[in-house]
């Protein structure tokens, strides 16, 4: 039990799906009465979904309020926001292309979905403002909830007396490790959850059933990874930034592949910055736009959510209109923000889709147990948007007294989990 117990959570995942299909074959459909461990896992997410990203946005939103206005910030933050939606897009349209989620089928817990009649564009953008931010919070409406957070942590960077904002700020702060300690405990369960759904899915339906995952992972990686090479290197670096691939590939290479092997775009920061170098990127414009990239910009998540939400809608048989397009695009886009240093920022962030459209939150229990499998490649295109945007804004910012103060926005150490 010691030995289990020093396991790393990758290993004790493995298990925990290598048991459920031991005991899904084994038991049949008799495994189906250990569906319930995902049902909890899920619920433990669930459970701190509003509160967390509420916190996080705020905190996030204040700390770098005053220093996003500067030409540098502007443009960075322009940026990293509009290269999302292109790495959401991408990410829905491998989805489709591999037609991700095909030949599963749904949990029996989850509820029947109802659609709901799809709001005109303008009632869109009105909804998005809440009323009342405690009845956005009881029908966990993130939209509003996030609304009411950016106009927050604004408000707090811009409050005169910096006594009244430091207590605010530690207040959101203090509230938003409790939830994240909260989330930890899910983590935790979640081998456990993962062996409940394994065994559910193997037993009721056979080991067939979980081969359509690895379609699942694969549309992730070459997403991925064309939107890596496409996007980020020959567009943004190359077309734009004016950086030869070569030069750029060359510059970057062993901090690309450190961030591939960690997992973690946070760890791989130190290496970042020796590769903006390289590339003749200014050391002013890298100690700002590489840490506040790593607050900020989730490209990677954003690719891998574009593809589960699709995945997860096919499971149930649902289709995706423009509109829940558009709401897939502004809710990654919006709830990206400050993200990237919470544990489990791609659960959370899928939680928060899936409650944006009404879709089965349930359903993030089948995806849980790959997610290990296929988060490289959200820290790298994460890591490698920061490296592409420095090369864009090295270009077009000037040299500028008035930015000598924007300097790296992560003060603080940030946990990094994609």
């Amino acid at each position: 039990m010691k030995k289990l117990k020093n396991l790393n959570f990758f290993a004790k995942i493995a298990i925990g799906f290598g048991l459920g299909i031991i005991i899904g074959l084994v038991m049949g459909e008799r495994a189906a009465m250990f569906e319930f461990l995902g049902l909890i896992m899920v619920r433990l997410f669930t459970m701190v979904v509003v509160p967390l990203v509420l916190c996080m946005m705020v905190v996030s939103i204040g700390e770098v309020g005053k220093k996003i206005l500067g030409k540098m910030g502007i443009m960075s933050t322009l940026l990293f926001i509009f290269s999302t939606p292109f790495a959401i897009v991408n990410g829905m349209i491998f989805a489709n292309l591999f037609n991700v989620g095909a030949g599963i089928p749904a949990p029996v817990y989850a509820e029947a979905v109802n659609v709901a009649q799809t709001p005109t564009f303008v009632q869109s953008i009105v909804n998005i403002v809440p009323n009342n931010i405690f009845t956005a919070m009881t029908s966990a409406d993130l939209l509003q909830i996030m609304t009411f957070a950016i106009l927050a942590g604004l408000g707090i960077s811009a409050m005169p007396n910096r006594e009244h904002a430091d207590f605010l700020m530690k207040f959101f702060r203090s509230f938003g490790e409790l939830m994240q300690k909260i989330m930890d405990y899910g983590m935790g369960f979640t081998p456990i959850g993962v062996f409940g759904v394994t065994a559910w899915l193997v037993g009721s339906h056979g080991f067939e059933t979980l081969l359509p995952f690895a379609t699942f992972a694969l549309a992730v990686y070459v997403a991925a990874f064309v939107y890596m090479f496409v996007f980020q290197i020959g567009i943004f670096s190359c077309l734009i930034g004016k950086i030869k691939i070569s030069h750029f590939i060359k510059s970057t290479k062993e901090t690309l592949l450190f961030c591939f092997a960690t997992n973690s775009s946070f760890a791989s920061m130190p290496l970042a910055m020796e590769s903006t170098k390289k590339l003749g990127i200014r050391e002013k414009i890298s100690n700002f736009v590489v840490p506040y990239g790593i607050v900020v910009n989730m490209d990677g998540t954003a690719s891998y959510l574009a593809v589960a939400v699709v995945f997860i809608a096919r499971v149930y048989g649902i289709e995706l209109g423009m509109t829940d397009m558009l709401a897939i695009i502004a809710t990654a886009t919006i709830g990206s923000i400050g993200a990237s240093g919470v544990p489990g920022a791609a659960i959370v962030m899928l939680n928060t889709v899936l409650l944006v459209l009404g879709l089965p939150i349930e359903a993030v229990a089948m995806l849980i147990g790959f997610h290990r499998l296929i988060g490289p490649t959200t820290s790298l295109l994460n890591l490698n948007g920061d490296l592409a945007v420095c090369a864009i804004v090295n270009r077009f910012v000037k040299e500028e007294n008035s930015e000598s103060e924007a300097v790296a926005v992560a003060a603080k150490p940030i946990k990094q989990t994609a």
